[in-house]
């Protein structure tokens, strides 16, 4: 039964070529913008995770935290604490730590970043600073630092930085003046690239102003160190580490009642963006897969149009035993396959549509997982079947007799 559904199903298709086609288009459409969407969406949401990953690789960001919570505790009317080069000193033996950084600010990563007031003339404000010792820093005007230049007091400013906080319109005004950061005299050898709204950043350097390895010391010798930053060996015991460290830092300040642990903030904020990106595409999803509910509705008339046009089909395969649920299997079966067919063209289309956006979208790469192309042929199978059931069901109760002679 089965075998000589199959073959019904395929011949009847096979006489209708271009009406099916032109009944797949709107499950291709949908299909390809819903794979396209996703695509794009799951590219964008690894290369964001990626890159906060890549920061935060191996790196511990210790800091100081009191549990407000516990009663055992209570009120505790502590000076904010600051560690000091001695606490650096001191976990600098620690096994699993390959490099030990302080943290001035709050930078990501093994990224070493103060805050320092920028002034050129009557303007001022502040900004995030973090230190470079390479001289290959990407800049939109201006140079990069020369080997020269990174011994002396040189500074590569965000676009940002230069309208916002300097109030200078053109990269041109600024290059190779001298701006006072901190009380010290810095010489502006670049500008970076504009950041345009709703651009796809990669690299989170392109938000903070940049200042050789020795001037940036020479900054932040008289700011608090707020943060420890521990970079991990290939094989370090990450939880040791922290243990260990908690252990020296409460026998260095034994007057403490709070404890040493790693900052987690960045992973919260991770699990945030996280989140946000898959609520977005998740929006774009339902609004693409309207297109499928207008191919469901294309798919339903025609099937209508099919039932109606065969009639006297129907009648004679009634006719000679032919039950219902062989009339109603049939055209399901036809609109299944419509739209199952249309569904893995849409697919490859989508792929295909997806990578060669990416090709343009600097740093995002288009991911279709396998579920994905499954889930995508399943829903464009299921769409067949409940678009074409009420006109399946139609067919299956047309009466014999007055199927023939209509």
């Amino acid at each position: 039964m089965l075998k000589n559904l199959l073959l019904s199903t395929f011949l009847s298709l096979r006489a209708h070529k271009l009406r099916v086609f032109l009944t797949m288009v709107g499950i291709i459409i949908g299909i390809t913008a819903v794979v396209t969407v996703s695509a794009i969406g799951e590219g964008m949401k690894q290369s964001s995770l990626k890159v906060m990953e890549s920061t935060d690789a191996n790196v511990i960001r210790l800091i100081y935290k009191v549990d407000q919570s516990d009663d055992s505790i209570g009120f505790q009317d502590e000076e904010p604490f600051a560690f000091d080069k001695l606490d650096l000193k001191l976990l600098r033996g620690l096994d699993g730590v390959d490099t030990i950084s302080a943290d001035y600010g709050f930078g990501f990563g093994a990224k070493e970043m103060v805050t320092s007031t920028l002034n050129y003339f009557d303007t001022s404000g502040s900004g995030q600073i973090v230190a470079t010792s390479k001289t290959n820093t990407p800049v939109g005007f201006g140079n990069s630092f020369t080997t020269e230049q990174l011994d002396s007091n040189s500074i590569i400013i965000t676009y940002d930085t230069m309208q916002s906080t300097l109030g200078i319109r053109k990269p041109k005004d600024i290059i190779g003046r001298a701006i006072d950061v901190d009380g010290i005299k810095f010489l502006v050898v670049g500008v970076k690239s504009k950041i345009d709204d709703g651009a796809m950043i990669m690299d989170d350097s392109a938000f903070f102003d940049e200042v050789p390895k020795k001037a940036f010391n020479d900054l932040a010798k008289n700011k608090p160190i707020n943060a420890i930053k521990l970079k991990m060996t290939e094989h370090g015991d990450r939880q040791a580490v922290i243990d260990q460290a908690n252990t020296l830092l409460k026998e260095q300040h034994p007057n403490l009642v709070g404890t040493f642990e790693e900052d987690r903030s960045n992973e919260q904020a991770r699990q945030q963006i996280e989140s946000m990106l898959q609520a977005v595409v998740t929006g774009l999803l339902f609004i693409t897969a309207i297109s499928l509910l207008v191919g469901g509705i294309g798919v339903m008339n025609i099937m209508y149009v099919s039932v109606s046009e065969r009639k006297r089909e129907i009648g004679i395969r009634r006719a000679i035993g032919a039950k219902p649920i062989t009339i109603l299997l049939q055209f399901l079966l036809e609109a299944a396959f419509i739209t199952l067919i249309g569904g893995v063209i849409g697919i490859f289309f989508g792929w295909g549509l997806a990578t060669l956006i990416s090709t343009f979208a600097d740093g995002i790469t288009a991911i279709v997982s396998p579920s994905m192309a499954i889930l995508s042929a399943s829903i464009s199978a299921g769409i067949g079947l409940i678009f074409g059931v009420i006109p399946a069901i139609n067919a299956a109760k047309l009466d014999p007799i007055k199927a023939i002679y209509q």
